[in-house]
């Protein structure tokens, strides 16, 4: 499906961590605003969470459905049994809901007491009612916190433009170091998703870029998300920023979804949502942007098996 990137899940290490060159200042203006944690797990807590993003995110359920579930960002693996009952205090505050666009719709949430599915002994999220609309929204967050950052495709582009950002793409992956799986090696690159957007005097890409053998027994790929800079107005490589790299049989590779872009908080710090998912379950992540031409990944949510 167009718009999948896949990622390991271990890359995900802890994201939006608050840098302590942040302006007091500017954090005391927009004290008016913060909230509390909506349920704090203490010192078991997740800790790397940024408050500056808000208490609390939304994820849609996809399909058009009114349902949402309601990511409680401080949870972690060891914690997620002590939310399993918790009805969030999400009534009355206003979301935001984005998708890869930008910013689709506000709306305001009805928690729902009880776990999203009671048939199965599993993890999730508290469960909500949206009163929005809108079919397309992927992740929500309490209005003023984040601000959306829209992404245009690669499909969307003429088709020499796209053709020249794919091979661009392709030999930016060829300087990368070296696979430890010598099965790829000297296998061909295809894009197989890329997004830009532009950042002041930059652009930047977000591209999914693969390698496979075909197999008949054993298929195999590798995988490589890929976010580079450069430029505005240059048609040379990109900069690499930030990269990994994961291979193996084609049909238990983990599978990650870029939901939105968005700058976080008073600082505006580009960041990308995404969602992995695996055999262990769904888990969701933020890459930062941390400086000129350099990305890092450090938030990552507990699973949920459901």
């Amino acid at each position: 499906m167009a718009g999948r990137l896949v990622v390991p899940v271990g890359i995900f290490v802890p994201l939006l961590v608050v840098l302590a060159c942040r302006d007091k200042a500017a954090d005391s203006a927009d004290a008016s605003r913060s909230l509390p944690p909506v349920f704090s797990l203490g010192p078991t807590s997740n800790t790397n969470w940024n408050v500056n993003a808000g208490p609390v995110m939304l994820l849609s359920a996809g399909n058009g459905s009114d349902s949402v579930s309601i990511v409680l960002p401080e949870a972690t693996d060891s914690t997620m049994e002590l939310i399993q009952d918790v009805t969030p205090p999400v009534s009355g505050l206003v979301f935001e809901l984005f998708n890869r666009g930008g910013k689709v719709d506000s709306t305001r949430v009805l928690p729902q007491k009880g776990r999203a599915d009671t048939t199965q002994d599993c993890s999730t999220w508290p469960v909500g009612r949206t009163q929005s609309a809108h079919p397309d929204w992927r992740v929500g967050f309490v209005r003023g916190h984040v601000n959306a950052i829209p992404l245009d495709s690669i499909e969307s582009l003429p088709s020499a433009d796209s053709a020249m950002l794919a091979a661009s793409l392709a030999q930016t992956a060829a300087t990368l170091p070296v696979s430890s799986d010598p099965t790829f090696r000297k296998l061909p690159f295809r894009v197989r998703s890329a997004y830009t957007f532009r950042l002041d005097s930059v652009d930047v890409v977000i591209a999914d870029i693969v390698r496979t053998l075909n197999e008949e027994a054993n298929p195999r790929i590798e995988h490589l998300l890929l976010i580079g800079e450069r430029p505005t107005g240059t048609n040379g490589r990109y900069a690499v920023g930030y990269f990994s790299r994961i291979a193996g049989a084609e049909e238990t590779m983990q599978a990650t979804d870029l939901l939105a872009a968005l700058r976080v908080g008073v600082s505006k710090s580009p960041a990308i949502v995404v969602s992995v998912e695996s055999e262990a379950g769904v888990k969701l992540g933020l890459i930062e942007r941390t400086g000129p031409g350099q990305w890092r990944s450090t938030w990552k949510s507990a699973y949920t098996t459901c």
